[in-house]
């Protein structure tokens, strides 16, 4: 279905999946199982693949390792397991549904999706050879990944049903205004850990305990040294040969990109059911401007005077030179039509009725070969070296997996250089940085631990590589000597802390007994002074803020406010007290902003109903779980 494009669209360029395609290739994995294969879940009697499943654990637990930069704890793994697994089979319901309720995505707008796939494009153009050359390398085909494709787009059709079917009442709308912009008088006062700093002891004893209870914190990074092999596409594209012939013989295929298409320049009156005339009033009033042009009236003042299109009446009517395709149809049937000076109308469109006056036609030019030529060499070289490129990476691939544990062979055979990085972490290292896709190469267990040569690993849109491990340094602690002023420099911080929560806690029992704040003053526990806040304010703390709105509104009144101590995000401790409340007026708040948060809380609302759509289909279907999956 998408082989008139393909047909169309030539060029190349290596490089990864990512953006949409990752989507695609995380929910639905890749497929190699048979019929008879083991399968993860069955929902409602549709078995979810068990190796389709297991792919995309893998693929999350690389993600997570990389993230904690150490091993995944048990719990945290079977969690994930757990959850991944409920992600298929809340997907595979959703699919069902989609289709018992007659869901469909055509080929026309499958075919508008892959072409609007960034990873696809070369130039902001969709690239067959590219959109061919990502597949192959991911190991999937054409049919597989439109299929997955299609089956997101269903998807997506069925959530936005639901999501925009969503809906809130006025009631609703003033009771979350009056939640979100309540007022809230406080009064806090902050006593600073800074304060306690200089009476902190800390003893070798605590810094000893604290590095032998926290030496995983104190950990010199795993490295591995890496030998690796490349092809770049600038050496592709030194390589390619040019001859005259070959340049003619592309001209010829692409030449209608190097012929710019007629424009013309008009200008128009446009006459609108409006101001009290109706359509057979408005049809009249531009017959009769019609008449008057064609009789010899200045077209830019009418125009002036009359035309109701915003855009183009105080330029007399002026539209600017445009070409087909930029105008609805009659309207662009009619001004492609005409010659240059010609008066016509009435024209009708859905946005009226218009007058037109065709100004001048500027002609459409095809570049010769000759005025073409540096342009077309430019694009002939790059359409070549992508292909060259492409080529050899699969050739340097290729042999690498056949050499399996060595690159020197393979870079003999190729003229190429073996190149090397030293003290290479999870972080990234070298010319690579932190490209992520050489980080996980370098750190997959083949790589890494069987000492074997990676897959081809695109680096940008202009290099790829294949590399080895040739030295594995694992992560180890620091000596106690390297690391000893920053434990002793947090624990002096911790127990600062520690001293003004305690003096914190002090003052909040005080003034839970009923002292005042002025009884306080004596220990350094002063207050700013009453003020009224919202919740997103920033005149104090977000601590004391959101302290300050978890209060129950029962506990509040000035006879007896709401007291309380808090840390704060910076370490300090906040002890505040609660007066009054005043809720947020729904009729003070202006239509427009009204709209716009209509609009929020619908598409939250949405977000919320389309849980709860889900939660009840798996009420409903018939889900058998094959716990043993990730063994």
């Amino acid at each position: 279905m998408l082989q008139t494009i393909r047909d169309k669209i030539t060029g190349w360029v290596a490089g990864f999946f990512l953006g949409a395609i990752a989507i695609v290739f995380v929910f639905w994995g890749i497929d190699f199982q048979s019929a008879s294969a083991n399968f993860a879940a069955k929902v409602d009697g549709e078995r979810i693949p068990a190796e389709t499943v297991r792919r995309a654990w893998q693929q999350r637990q690389s993600q997570l390792q990389q993230m904690l930069r150490n091993e995944l704890p048990p719990e945290m793994a079977k969690a994930q397991q757990t959850a991944l697994l409920d992600q298929f089979i809340q997907q595979t319901l959703l699919t069902q549904r989609a289709n018992d309720l007659g869901y469909k995505v055509s080929d026309e707008a499958l075919a508008k999706r892959v072409m609007e796939i960034p990873q696809f494009q070369v130039d902001g153009k969709f690239s067959q050879d590219r959109y061919n050359g990502l597949l192959r390398s991911s190991g999937t085909t054409e049919a597989r990944f439109e299929a997955d494709l299609q089956a997101e787009l269903l998807l997506e059709q069925l959530q936005t049903g639901v999501i925009e079917s969503s809906f809130t009442v006025p009631y609703e709308l003033d009771r979350r205004y009056a939640l979100e912009k309540q007022q809230r008088e406080i009064d806090y006062a902050l006593i600073p850990a800074n304060e306690f700093l200089a009476s902190v002891q800390v003893t070798d004893e605590q810094i000893q305990k604290y590095y032998e209870q926290n030496s995983k914190d104190f950990l010199l990074p795993e490295t591995v040294d890496l030998q690796y092999i490349e092809m770049t596409r600038a050496e592709a594209e030194s390589k390619v040969d040019v001859s005259e012939q070959a340049l003619k013989e592309y001209y010829d295929g692409v030449k209608e990109r190097f012929e710019s298409p007629e424009r013309r320049q008009g200008r128009h009156i446009l006459i609108t059911a409006t101001d009290g005339l109706d359509d057979a009033a408005a049809q009249k009033k531009a017959q009769e401007l019609t008449d008057k042009a064609k009789g010899g009236a200045d077209f830019a003042q009418l125009a002036k005077e009359n035309s109701k299109d915003p855009g183009s009446a105080q330029q007399g009517g002026d539209l600017g030179l445009a070409q087909k395709g930029m105008f609805v149809g009659p309207f662009e049937d009619a001004l492609f039509s005409m010659q240059p000076g010609e008066v016509r109308g009435p024209v009708k469109t859905q946005f009226g009725y218009h007058v037109l006056k065709l100004e001048k036609i500027e002609k459409g030019h095809l570049q010769s070969f000759e005025e073409a030529r540096a342009e077309v060499e430019a694009e002939y070289r790059k359409d070549r070296a992508q292909t060259a490129f492409y080529d050899d990476s699969q050739k340097m691939a290729d042999a690498a997996f056949a050499a399996l544990t060595e690159l020197d062979s393979v870079a003999k055979s190729m003229n190429l250089q073996v190149k090397e990085i030293k003290g290479f972490t999870r972080e990234g290292g070298g010319e690579f940085g932190a490209d992520q896709g050489v980080v996980d190469a370098a750190f997959s267990e083949d790589v890494l631990e069987r000492r074997q040569n990676s897959p081809l690993i695109p680096v940008g849109d202009d290099k790829a590589v294949v590399l080895r491990v040739v030295a594995h340094k694992p992560a180890e602690p620091r000596p106690l000597a390297e690391v000893r002023a920053a434990i002793e420099s947090q624990l002096r911080a911790q127990q600062a802390r520690e001293a003004a929560a305690a003096k914190g806690a002090d003052a909040v029992a005080r003034l839970q007994k009923g002292e005042s704040w002025d009884s306080l003053s004596a220990a350094g526990v002063k207050p700013v002074g009453k003020r009224f806040v919202t919740r997103d304010d920033s005149i104090a703390p977000p601590a004391v803020l959101r302290s300050a709105f978890q209060a129950p509104k029962s506990e509040i009144s000035e006879a007896k406010p709401f007291v309380a101590g808090v840390t704060t995000d910076d370490g300090n401790y906040a002890v505040l007290a609660v007066t009054q409340i005043r809720s947020g007026e729904a009729k003070s708040e202006p239509e427009t902003e009204r709209a716009t948060r209509r609009r929020q809380t619908e598409r939250r609302v949405g977000g919320e109903e389309l849980t709860a759509y889900v939660e009840e289909a798996q009420r409903n279907a018939d889900i058998v779980r094959n716990e043993k999956v990730f063994e």
